[in-house]
């Protein structure tokens, strides 16, 4: 009897608690109902029920009802897909080039499917790469593939993984020629004249200086072991490769007329290029110049960005660094920075000076007040910009125009030098300072 009793109390419990959930049940649904009724009453709500057919009300739909709400669904899907997919290609029409690219498709399968010879389709696609990117007739646009993009990008970057030592070869030797600041080789010692013996289990002079730099940089392990000759004594060396930058400046000061005058040479706008200039000038101001000579003869140009670091270095703020056009709109940029120089200034350049070192003679010309020594400069006047491609090809595209800061566009013109001065038939017999009849003149109007 106890026991049925004991079953009954759990009989009623569980009605009562079924009894309280459909409670709360209708409860959740009569507040969906009057949230959905008030989200009707609203301007939004009622379009939204008028295109979608929602009868708040109601708890369920007809058949057709669900049919249409399907199909507009689907059709807005359509449309959010393709208003999205517009916005990632940039607005291109992917179908209209698919039609206008049918002809490239079909000369390809042509080839690769009746052409009697061998045919590799990565050398036959990289082909047409290039000429579609030299048929735009632009010499500055241009395509590299991965081994040319490779060297490309570590010729601007400024840095290469390595010990940080120049070599060459003479009297059949691999002799050290210069050591870089701060590297692997400055640091273990490594000094210029050394000559290497061995480089871990090879004769430096039986591999050669090409095939002994690639091992080093490629082959080798981290750590380095190196014999190396230095007085007619043997020297064991050991060094770990690293990250090293390449000098792009070199500096040092020149007394004329009593006074010490400053002298940065450039050979490159790399990556790395203004950092080196700024610490370079600094080290020279600390020593106490009162003018500057900049050369960048044989300059062939690089980082836009960076000879605008170095140009914001030495003007005054808001003066105009360079400007550039397209579509016939042009746009000034300016010197932001509070860093400014007031002494006197002089560019060197020669006709191999081009684009940012163009840029870097213009704007100390024609915003500095400064003086540019030498011949007419190369004369590129445009702007380039690189797309890098997942396998390490890159395109290399004109997109705009530079002018001088006073407007003026020297694309196969030139900037002439407010001081003219063509190299000695002295300096062509024996190059050196002295008869460096360039720098001289350089030296000497900055000095007066």
């Amino acid at each position: 009897m106890r026991v049925d009793t004991e079953n009954k109390k759990i009989i009623d419990s569980k009605s009562i608690i079924k009894r309280e959930k459909e409670k709360i049940r209708i409860q959740k649904r009569n507040i969906r109902k009057k949230k959905i009724k008030n989200f009707k009453k609203t301007k939004f709500g009622s379009i939204i029920g008028k295109v979608f057919f929602i009868f708040f009300e109601r708890d369920s739909y007809s058949f057709s009802q669900v049919f249409v709400i399907i199909i507009i669904s689907l059709v807005l899907g359509i449309f959010a897909c393709f208003s999205l997919f517009t916005i990632l290609s940039h607005g291109r029409n992917y179908f209209k080039l698919g039609k206008e690219f049918s002809k490239f498709y079909d000369v390809y399968n042509v080839l690769m499917d009746n052409y009697y010879g061998d045919i590799k389709n990565d050398e036959l696609l990289e082909a047409a790469i290039e000429g579609m990117v030299s048929s735009v007739g632009d010499e500055y646009t241009s395509y590299s593939d991965i081994a040319a993009a490779k060297n490309f990008n570590q010729l601007l970057s400024g840095t290469y993984d390595g010990i940080g030592c120049t070599i060459m070869m003479k009297d059949n030797l691999v002799s050290i020629v210069s050591v870089y600041d701060d590297s692997p080789a400055n640091k273990m010692g490594l000094m210029a004249g050394d000559i290497i013996k061995s480089v871990d289990n090879f004769v430096a002079s039986e591999l050669g200086v090409n095939k002994l730099a690639d091992y080093i940089k490629k082959e080798a392990n981290e750590e380095i072991k190196m014999v190396v000759l230095r007085n007619n004594e043997e020297v064991n060396i050991t060094l770990k490769r690293a990250t090293v930058e390449i000098p792009s400046v070199s500096g040092k000061i020149f007394t004329v007329n009593g006074k010490k005058v400053g002298y940065i040479d450039i050979s490159l706008f790399t990556s790395v290029v203004a950092k080196q200039f700024n610490n370079k000038l600094k080290e020279l101001e600390q020593s106490g110049i009162t003018s500057l000579v900049i050369d960048v003869r044989d300059n062939s140009g690089g980082h836009l960005s960076e000879v605008s670091d170095i140009l914001s270095s030495l003007l005054p703020k808001g003066s105009i660094l360079y400007q550039v056009k397209r579509d016939n709109k042009k746009q000034m940029t300016k010197d932001k920075t509070l860093e400014k120089r007031e002494y006197p200034i002089a560019v060197i350049t020669n006709g191999n000076s081009a684009s940012a070192a163009e840029i870097l003679a213009g704007a100390i010309k024609e915003s500095y007040n400064g003086f540019v020594v030498g011949t007419k400069t190369y004369g590129k006047g445009t702007v380039q910009q690189v797309k890098e491609f997942s396998d390490g090809s890159l395109i290399k595209y004109t997109t705009q125009n530079w002018l001088t800061p006073k407007g003026n566009w020297i694309d196969g013109v030139g900037i002439e030098p407010s001081n003219e001065v063509k190299l000695s038939d002295d300096y062509y017999k024996n190059a050196t300072e002295e008869n460096d009849n360039q720098l001289q003149m350089a030296l000497s109007l900055v000095s007066k």
